[in-house]
């Protein structure tokens, strides 16, 4: 019996003292204190991120404050555009400056049937002015049409012969059988479209270079605002220039340097169409009808 006392004693003496010196390594880490961090912080910003005279770098606290937006932000609309096919004919024809959707009515509410690409010339059947929207002829799809917004758009030719066309209808919401609970109804507003600006007028020029085979593309333009309620201004000049400008913007200048070939097939027999417009919106639908003029360019190729 006092041998098993003994070896029990001895026991708990060994792992007593096993703990005591395990409590040598452990390190408490107190909970930081946040008034303290933060007027530690306002401090360092106010020596320009600068540690104070005779503090240690390493015992800086940096706090590191982030924002996430409420609801987090909306993903750009994406265009996939389809191949470009030979060049249409016609009195009025389109190109863009960026690829953009092509619709069955003037707005996104309305079905994508087509992306036109770049380098796409497309033929021009009506104009919707109300809307800002050209109504083309699907590329490879003789007699089917759809509607191309206007903010990247390029026109080639005389569009005052050109039809007016009606807002379609939009199209109707799908139906459901699922039970929805009582809504209040709430007053919306249409699209305010801004006037179209007046006496466009346009000078350009080109000259030879700097390089061998380019051509410098020079242009002014000037116009008459009409409208109060524009977000912007978008002047545009065949493929050569498109600028989007500042609200009440009532002239725009460019030097351009182009290969000299590019200039040829943007500009057949030296004449440029000149195009300026405003936009309540920075979406679809927003922008107003565009002024419109032909340019003969002086010493381009």
């Amino acid at each position: 019996m006092n041998a098993a006392r003994k070896s029990l004693s001895l026991l708990v003496v060994l792992i007593l003292s096993t703990l005591a010196c395990g409590l040598e390594n452990i390190q408490v880490v107190e909970s930081p204190n946040l008034e303290a961090t933060i007027t530690a912080q306002a401090a360092l910003l106010q020596q320009g991120g600068q540690p104070a005279a005779g503090q240690d770098p390493a015992q800086q606290v940096v706090v590191v404050v982030t924002a996430t937006p409420e609801g987090g932000a909306v993903p750009a609309e994406q265009v996939q555009p389809a191949q470009v096919l030979p060049p249409a004919t016609g009195d009025v024809t389109v190109t863009v400056t960026t690829a953009t959707n092509c619709r069955t009515g003037p707005g996104q509410n309305f079905k994508i049937v087509y992306g036109m690409p770049v380098g796409q010339v497309a033929k021009v059947t009506a104009k919707n002015s109300y809307s800002g929207y050209w109504i083309i002829e699907i590329p490879g799809q003789a007699g089917q049409n759809c509607w191309l917004w206007g903010q990247y758009a390029v026109i080639n030719g005389d569009t005052s012969k050109l039809k007016e066309v009606v807002t379609p209808t939009s199209p109707a919401p799908t139906i459901t059988n699922t039970p929805k609970p009582t809504a209040t109804a709430t007053a919306t507003t249409g699209v305010v479209y801004p006037n179209a600006p007046s006496g466009l007028t346009a000078n350009i020029s080109c000259v030879a270079g700097p390089g061998a085979t380019q051509t410098t593309v020079n242009g002014n333009i000037s116009w008459t605002d009409n409208s109060t309620n524009e977000l912007q201004v978008v002047s545009s000049a065949n493929n050569v220039s498109t600028h989007i400008l500042a609200a009440n913007s009532t002239s725009d200048s460019f030097s351009v340097v182009m290969e000299t070939i590019t200039v040829q097939n943007a500009s057949p027999n030296f004449q440029f169409t000149v195009s300026v417009y405003a936009c309540s919106g920075n979406t679809e639908g927003t922008c107003g009808l565009p002024a419109t003029i032909q340019v003969v360019g002086a010493g381009c190729p």
